[in-house]
């Protein structure tokens, strides 16, 4: 199996290449920083037809809140119209997609978690709305397609931003962390999980696909005990500086993972702690 992978150069796509050399997987990259742009549908498809890829992993995004909320047109041009590109020429070569969306999809959230694939999917962001749209041209022109919706990530690449690259940053240079509010939860999902998950979409039987997967851990930690645990492993026994929580943070947010442990056999090998000791092990 040969896959093209937009957005190879990535904190997702780094760590799914090397999932992927491992399991004897052939990849070609398609990345912003080798020249390679996704708004470019006709570099775009060039490169398609060049590579005759068996599967497209689709990566390539603005992938933060806070760059989304700077250039609200870059992330709509690379986020909406870019994945449009993708599912056009995916559609035209008859070329199965993996669609690597978020739970920020499901913001704001009107029921009770742990949420389900069957939540409500809007979007309350530039970022979330952006990637939402996304899903729907992928829904509407791929045939067949996959799409995950990834929970809150971390690993070593992802620095300085987000509540654990946030503290650990902090801790480092010898300032106390910050915590935005405290009591709001999430589902905090190891990369290498991430990694496993496209594998397991890239390589699932026909009748797994056309669907929509929560991958996550199921494991809801508060923003407080997450930040207990980095200072635990970190030992870091200082103080740490509390502040307002952020409007862009949901009270309540953990995944229901049985969708894609039945259908795609994923089942998040790291909870928080054990995921982050391999992360500092890895730094």
């Amino acid at each position: 199996m040969k896959v093209l992978i937009t957005g190879d150069k990535g904190f997702v796509g780094t760590e799914t290449k090397k999932f992927l050399e491992v399991n004897g997987i052939e990849w070609v990259g398609y990345d912003l920083m080798d020249r390679c742009d996704i708004r470019d549908i006709l570099q775009l498809e060039e490169t398609v037809k060049m590579v005759n890829p068996d599967r497209i992993l689709h990566l390539a995004a603005i992938a933060r809140f806070a760059d989304a909320d700077k250039d609200p047109m870059l992330a709509f041009e690379t986020n909406v119209l870019g994945t449009k590109n993708v599912s056009l020429v995916a559609a035209k070569y008859h070329i199965p997609v993996v669609y690597a969306s978020t739970g920020s999809v499901y913001m704001p959230i009107s029921e009770t978690p742990p949420i389900t694939e069957e939540f409500k999917a809007k979007g309350n962001s530039v970022y979330g709305c952006c990637k939402y749209a996304g899903e729907l041209f992928i829904k509407r022109n791929c045939n067949p397609y996959i799409i995950l919706r990834y929970a809150h990530l971390y690993g070593k690449e992802k620095r300085m931003h987000g509540l654990i690259g946030g503290f650990v940053e902090r801790i480092q240079r010898g300032l106390a962390p910050v915590l935005y509010g405290g009591k709001q939860s999430n589902d905090f999902t190891y990369i290498k999980d991430v990694a496993t998950a496209n594998y397991k979409a890239l390589t699932a039987p026909w009748d797994k696909w056309n669907q929509v997967y929560n991958i996550g851990t199921g494991e809801e930690l508060t923003a407080e005990k997450a930040g207990e645990i980095i200072c635990e492993l970190t030992g870091y026994k200082g103080e740490i500086e509390k502040r307002e929580i952020r409007t862009v943070d949901p009270e309540r947010f953990v995944y229901d993972c049985s969708k894609a442990e039945i259908m795609l056999g994923f089942k998040a090998e790291f909870d928080f702690k054990k995921g982050l000791k391999d992360m500092f092990q890895t730094t």
